[in-house]
């Protein structure tokens, strides 16, 4: 068997222009995230509203995903990315000119976030769904992790740019960016040769209750599709309270000022590029299980690092060093996870079914956001942010010898993942 490298990735040049489409796309997600919230509050001067608009933005993914898998399965696949990407280009152009024009209200930026987020609902699916159609399956891994690796990268440079930008050039030439950002998306598919999988003879027209039924089915048949599922919920859930206390964290635990969020930021960007870079060669060297609890030692992390940190250090050049190395870690050991959970999806979901499925499972896992969020800020008030990490230390724990300990991973993953290896190692040799 030939030996898998990057290098075969160069070969493929549909995929090569799949990725950098990816790339596009996810520069614009960046740069809208920070400049919504900016124009939100400029125009309100509320943050009330800024939290709203972010739960707005959740709500497509939330209530319309899982049932936009079953269209995306039966799409084509292209034509659903260039136009999710021409809509959201649209809709930051609505933007630019409104507010530019001084008549952009709170109404039009809910309409247009709805929009938005209704079309990347769309796209996230789509885009998992398409890899089947432009690699080997023995090129997944490394395209999974060169595809998540240039997000992560282009992520990284965007958060990171976008208030020098608002700030050098103003919030006009963020948006423009943004916009040319989606355009060049939808430009960068075209180049994409893809071939949809034609139905077989005597295959017929299915309702759309029939359709996400299968996708139900082929999720409840599968043990590992359950598992990642669960394990996604788990481990989004834990995060959410470190994700929602950020501010909290740095005023009252680090005791630092307001740009260690920065540092934050950067920290679990950093590990999470190299994660996906390294997972080819990692996920050769340990077996899935490792990468299962290793993920779960990094959840752990999260939340012991900040409270030791802040009890160690009050110099914020040392709480600075001391954060990035413990982020970047638990960054880099969550990716090495998620990227083995994506693999292994796109391994053993049928490409007619893999859009449905991926689709359910962000759902599910983003569906863990509100609910984790409410129930943390009703019992912040007596716990106290201090409280609740050391309540996500205790969970965290929980999950690792629980969920994450061998039995339950070999009752419910090993032996069908066995079974589809050794299915594989059969066609190879055929």
């Amino acid at each position: 068997m030939e030996k898998r490298t990057y290098k075969q990735l160069l070969k493929q040049k549909s995929f090569i222009a799949y990725a950098f489409a990816n790339v596009l796309n996810r520069l614009g997600d960046s740069l809208d995230s920070i400049a919504f919230v900016w124009i939100v509050y400029a125009i309100t001067n509320n943050p009330v509203w800024s939290a709203a608009i972010f739960g707005i933005n959740r709500l497509p993914t939330i209530l319309l995903q899982p049932f936009l898998g079953v269209f995306v399965d039966k799409l084509n696949k292209k034509f659903v990315l260039i136009f999710t990407d021409l809509i959201r280009a649209s809709c930051v152009a609505f933007v630019l000119i409104g507010y530019s024009q001084g008549w952009l209200n709170v109404a039009h930026l809910i309409i247009t976030t709805l929009i938005i987020s209704s079309a990347e609902a769309f796209r996230l699916p789509t885009s998992t769904a398409m890899l089947p159609h432009l690699l080997k399956s023995e090129d997944y891994e490394y395209g999974v992790s060169l595809n998540q690796g240039l997000q992560g990268t282009v992520e990284l440079i965007g958060l990171g740019s976008v208030g020098f930008i608002i700030g050098m050039f103003g919030i006009h030439t963020a948006l423009i960016i943004d916009m040319f950002a989606f355009i060049g998306c939808s430009l960068m598919m075209i180049f994409v040769h893809y071939k949809p999988i034609e139905a077989k003879q005597g295959d017929t027209k299915s309702s759309f209750i029939t359709d996400f039924g299968e996708g139900i089915n082929i999720i409840k048949g599968s043990k590992i599709i359950i598992y990642i599922i669960s394990l996604a919920v788990i481990l989004n859930g834990i995060m959410t309270p470190f994700n929602a206390f950020q501010i909290p964290l740095i005023k009252e635990i680090l005791k630092s000022p307001d740009q260690m969020i920065s540092v934050i930021g950067i920290s679990f960007a950093f590990g999470s590029i190299l994660g996906s870079i390294a997972f080819p060669k990692i996920n050769e060297r340990i077996n899935e299980f490792q990468l299962v609890k290793i993920g779960g030692l990094a959840l752990i992390i999260i939340y012991v690092a900040p409270l030791v940190i802040g009890r160690i250090s009050s110099n914020v050049l040392l709480t600075s060093v001391l954060l990035f190395i413990s982020l970047s870690t638990s960054g880099f050991l969550i990716t090495l996870l998620n990227t083995y959970a994506n693999v292994l999806l796109v391994k053993i979901v049928a490409p007619n079914f893999l859009g449905r499925v991926n689709a359910i499972l962000i759902a599910s896992c983003q569906a863990a956001t509100p609910v984790i969020s409410f129930i943390a800020s009703g019992i912040v008030v007596w716990m106290g942010v201090k409280g609740i990490f050391i309540g996500c230390v205790v969970l965290s724990i929980v999950a690792y010898f629980t969920f994450m300990s061998k039995k339950v991973y070999t009752n419910m993953v090993q032996d069908e993942f066995e079974k589809i290896n050794l299915m594989e190692k059969v066609q190879y040799e055929n």
